[in-house]
């Protein structure tokens, strides 16, 4: 851990940047999602395969039992296949009745992928829906925010985290919608990057990136989620061009990095 980040700073933890079907097959990047921690509360975000192990390595050292929340945008296996592993890990097994499950009603009721019998681990589930509005950790926590049903082949959110001093949004697989400019405003800026170019309707590439970075404006906007053609691409220098050309700080998330916004955010002008 980087010394300017404590565990209770307000940072995000890349625990993996792969997204995708042959990404997760190959494993060409780690498919573990993402841990926020807004006001020393912490939520874990599509927990994909693997993501209890590469969160428990050494190289980050995550304790599944500070959680507060562990959170789905949908339930394709890329961001759910290790959903109940991680329920497990932060209820200690179901020994401790503590944290809240949100996912979106069909990862529960349609060819669900949470186990019904992790259910009854954490202290509640909830349903997400358009327009939510979820307290995590107690009524003077962060806010967790659904504010767009996203365009994608099963049920699927966008993210606000809303904190003191930060917000966090989190655009997941969807095909571009205008409304996300006005939806998932924030701060911080995550975007699922999955094609380097546009391939279907239902996943972002690079120029829906651009579009979305160009009218949002963010403070910082991070690319992750990679697709193959990303990978071969090398996103890290599909970034620096769009820094470049938007005069917006983006940055290529890279696996089991950490992000301290104290650090990364104060001093940062508004773009």
């Amino acid at each position: 851990m980087p010394p300017t980040s404590r565990l209770d700073s307000d940072q995000v933890v890349f625990v993996g940047t792969g997204g995708g079907r042959m990404t997760t097959a190959f494993q060409a990047r780690a498919t573990g999602g993402l841990w926020i921690c807004l006001d020393g509360v912490w939520a874990c975000v599509d927990p994909g395969p693997g993501a209890l192990s590469h969160a428990r390595s050494r190289a980050l050292g995550l304790d599944p039992g500070v959680l507060d929340a562990v959170v789905l945008t949908h339930k394709h296996l890329d961001h759910s296949g290790d959903v109940n592993a991680m329920i497990e890990a932060m209820t200690q097994g179901g020994t401790k009745k503590r944290g809240v499950v949100y996912a979106p009603r069909d990862a529960y009721d349609e060819d669900p992928v949470i186990l019904r019998y992790v259910r009854s681990y954490p202290a509640a589930t909830e349903t997400l829906t358009e327009g939510g509005r979820y307290p995590i950790g107690g009524a003077s926590g962060p806010v967790l925010e659904t504010p767009l049903r996203l365009k994608h082949p099963v049920e699927t959110y966008g993210l606000r985290f809303v904190g003191s001093r930060f917000t966090v949004g989190l655009v997941s697989c969807t095909g571009y919608i205008p409304e996300i400019e006005r939806a998932l405003a924030a701060d911080l800026l995550i975007l699922n990057v999955v094609y380097r170019d546009p391939r279907d309707e239902i996943h972002l590439a690079m120029p829906d990136a651009r579009r979305l970075i160009e009218a949002m404006r963010p403070r910082l906007a991070v690319l992750t989620h990679f697709g193959l053609t990303m990978l071969r691409a090398r996103p890290w220098e599909l970034a620096e061009t769009l820094s470049r050309e938007t005069g917006v700080r983006v940055l290529a998330a890279r696996d089991r990095w950490r992000i301290d916004l104290d650090t990364e955010l104060d001093g940062q002008p508004d773009s």
